[in-house]
């Protein structure tokens, strides 16, 4: 993909992640409210699942996108940033695994850990933004 610059990349990405931000809420808002879990079809709630995860899915495709149109300072700095909330969420879910295995804690709902990447992911940004706090 063509290296665009920073201003239009970022210009790109905000035209994707806004709108898919948008759908996501009124799907999570839609499904929560006039679906009833426990008596709708297996089918209904499979294709609400379905339906809620794919703007998260295009927002993912748009923060790779992004990292492809810049530069290579802004790439990597993303990059570094997607990195560190990847490892801090790697690290996190094998802490909980263990801790569930050795019955410290109870279950705990996998979707936990994609909202914590992002998270992580915002906060290892912010730390690459600022310089290193460690």
């Amino acid at each position: 993909m063509a290296q665009l610059g920073f201003r239009t990349a970022t210009r790109r990405y905000k035209y994707l992640f806004w709108p898919m931000m948008a759908v996501y809420v009124a799907i999570v808002l839609t499904t929560s409210f006039l679906i009833d879990k426990d008596t709708a079809a297996p089918w209904v709630n499979a294709a609400c699942a379905v339906g809620v995860t794919l703007p998260l899915f295009i927002v993912l495709y748009a923060m790779r996108r992004q990292t492809e149109e810049t530069d290579e300072y802004t790439r990597m700095k993303q990059l570094k940033a997607m990195r560190d909330g990847g490892l801090i969420t790697a690290g996190i879910a094998f802490l909980v695994g263990f801790l569930q295995i050795f019955n410290v804690v109870d279950s705990v709902d996998i979707f936990w850990f994609g909202a914590l990447f992002f998270f992580a992911y915002g906060l290892s940004n912010l730390t690459n933004c600022f310089g290193r706090v460690v």
